[in-house]
């Protein structure tokens, strides 16, 4: 399929068994960001053409210097290809260097990670972590995002459920099939249930490519406390936001919306497909709530909370930071 972004930016994405599969279709003049974790990829190319990167440990300006200095060593060209291979850190760091380098080289973004397929893979926003995380970025698609069926084999049960909770929170977004394949409790690593969920997130950036609408908005459900929660746990993105999902529909209901999707039902949702989360603990304790004011979607003191009204309905209620931590005193 192609997913066309603006006159300039289009994306090809398609699927794959293995990375041999992957490395046949592909030409000559190629180097790879690889996350350093993945030995089983970079034994079939050659040492010269390969950048390691340490995930998120080193996704910053540093380690971008010095990534361009290796593609100036390799004489690469704007139309040399940047494989990026990893999960969301790594296809971050990779998207951001190729949009800098020549002002922007051809990309192909290989997530191993479901939450990187459905999500960072999609929508063309790159970064790097600078004092705080993702500071620094541009909007730049990669040409292509190819998805490989072996990857997902290698994930973790968290990692997994990571992922699933990224496929459930579009799928409520934006009802549909995938809605229907969700509360039926179907497959979510099926070619279907990704290749929905990625035309879902695709049919939201595009009505708002560089987020200026306030279209992309409703993707952040979820996300204003599940990135709090990310911060002071170190809880995997995906688990984050889905214990992020749930509180903002119980607070939703404190903050008096007329229509609200029940909290109890979505937390027994995500559960049906393993993304479990110790709610009660979140609730409980108050620490992680100072790191709320880090919302990026905050204008000044206003901070913009994205719940689900119903399936396929989501809303926007613009709060107050100390008026929602006063509200989650309720939740305990």
């Amino acid at each position: 399929m192609e997913l066309t972004f603006s006159v300039t930016h289009t994306t090809k994405v398609g699927f794959a068994k293995s990375f041999a599969e992957f490395a046949d279709t592909i030409g000559r003049d190629c180097c790879f960001v690889i996350d350093s974790s993945l030995d089983c990829v970079e034994k079939t190319l050659p040492a010269e053409r390969v950048f390691h990167i340490n995930a998120e440990k080193e996704k910053d300006l540093n380690h971008v210097e010095s990534c361009l200095e290796w593609l100036i060593d390799l004489n690469a060209g704007r139309k040399t290809t940047l494989v990026a291979v990893g999960g969301g850190a790594t296809t971050d760091f990779a998207a951001f260097t190729a949009s800098v380098y020549n002002r922007g080289m051809r990309l192909v973004l290989l997530p191993t990670t479901l939450l990187s397929a459905v999500d960072s893979s999609i929508g063309g926003k790159t970064a790097v972590n600078f004092v705080a995380k993702n500071t620094i970025g541009t909007f730049y698609p990669a040409n292509e995002v190819v998805i490989i069926e072996d990857f997902f084999k290698t994930l973790s049960s968290q990692q997994i459920a990571s992922g699933k909770a990224e496929i459930i929170k579009l799928a409520l977004i934006k009802g549909g099939r995938l809605a229907d394949m969700v509360f039926a409790a179907e497959d979510l690593l099926s070619e279907e249930a990704v290749t929905l969920a990625i035309l879902g997130k695709y049919e939201i950036v595009s009505a708002d490519f560089t987020d200026t609408l306030e279209k992309r908005i409703v993707l952040n459900w979820g996300h204003t406390f599940g990135h709090a929660i990310e911060i002071y746990y170190a809880l995997p993105h995906g688990l984050a936001v889905a214990a992020g999902m749930v509180l903002a529909q119980e607070w939703a209901e404190i903050a008096g919306a007329d229509e609200v999707f029940p909290a109890e039902e979505l937390e027994k949702l995500l559960q049906r497909h393993g993304v479990n989360n110790d709610l009660q603990k979140y609730r409980n304790e108050n620490k992680w709530r100072k790191f709320i004011m880090l919302d990026k979607k905050r204008k000044l003191d206003r901070i913009s909370m994205v719940y689900l009204k119903k399936t396929g309905v989501p809303g926007i209620i613009y709060r107050n930071s100390n008026d929602i931590l006063k509200d989650l005193e309720e939740l305990r």
